[in-house]
C-alpha cells in the first residue's frame, strides 16, 4: 500500500509538471502554442534548416473583421470563433508543422521544408477550410474568413526571424488591402527595414479592418 501511494504521488507530480509546462507554452483560450513558444519553434526550425540548407516557410493568419464579429455577435462568440479557427488550422497541418497564436486574432504557422510555391499551395486549402462552414455555438452561427500571407527563408536558412516576419507583415497588409479572404506571397526584402518590426501588421491591420 505504501508503494502504491508512492507511485500514485509520482504520477500526480508528473501530471502537475506537464500541466505547468503546457500552461507556460500554450495559449489558454485556443490551446495552440502561445507566441513565445511558436517563436522558439520558428528559431529552432530555421537553425535546423540552415544546417540542412533547406527552406522554412511561415504563414501568418488574421481573422477578417474580427472587431465586427465581436461587436455584432458578442465577445463569447468571438472567443469560440478563435478556438474553432485554431482547431481548423491544427487539423490541416502536417505532423511536423507548428501553429501558435501570434496575438489577438492572429495565428502563425511554421512550415519546414516548404519553398514559397509550396507554402502558397498549402495555404490555399487552409484558408478555404476556415470559411468552408459557419462557426456555430448553441445559439449563434456566423461564417468567418481569414487573410493569409506566406514568407520563406532562403535555402541556406540564413534569413533571420525578424526579417522573415517583416516580409510576412507587409504581405498580410497586401492581402487585407486586396480584399481579404486571400493568400498573399511575401516579396523578399533586399535588406532589413529599420522602420519595420514584428508588430507592424497590427498597425496595418487596424487601418484596413
Amino acid at each position: 500500500m505504501v508503494g502504491r501511494r508512492i507511485l500514485d504521488l509520482q504520477e500526480e507530480l508528473i501530471a502537475a509538471r506537464e500541466g505547468m509546462r503546457c500552461s507556460a507554452t500554450h495559449d489558454s483560450l485556443t490551446g495552440v502554442m502561445n507566441r513565445g513558444e511558436v517563436m522558439t519553434t520558428l528559431r529552432r526550425d530555421l537553425a535546423r534548416a540552415k544546417r540542412g540548407k533547406s527552406p522554412v516557410a511561415i504563414a501568418q493568419i488574421d481573422v477578417d473583421r474580427f472587431k465586427t464579429v465581436n461587436d455584432e455577435m458578442g465577445h463569447p462568440f468571438g472567443d469560440e470563433a478563435l478556438k474553432e479557427v485554431a482547431r481548423r488550422l491544427t487539423v490541416s497541418l502536417r505532423p511536423y508543422d507548428s501553429v501558435g497564436r501570434y496575438g489577438g486574432e492572429e495565428f502563425l504557422i511554421v512550415l519546414p521544408g516548404c519553398d514559397l510555391a509550396a507554402a502558397v499551395t498549402r495555404a490555399q486549402p487552409i484558408r478555404e477550410g476556415i470559411s468552408a462552414s459557419p462557426i456555430k455555438t448553441t445559439k449563434k452561427e456566423r461564417s468567418v474568413t481569414v487573410s493569409m500571407c506566406v514568407a520563406v527563408s532562403n535555402n541556406s536558412g540564413e534569413l533571420d526571424v525578424e526579417r522573415l516576419l517583416n516580409e510576412a507583415d507587409l504581405a498580410l497588409y497586401e492581402a487585407k488591402r486586396n480584399g481579404r479572404n486571400r493568400v498573399e506571397a511575401a516579396v523578399r526584402l533586399e535588406k532589413p527595414r529599420k522602420d519595420a518590426s514584428p508588430l507592424i501588421s497590427t498597425g496595418f491591420a487596424n487601418l484596413v479592418r
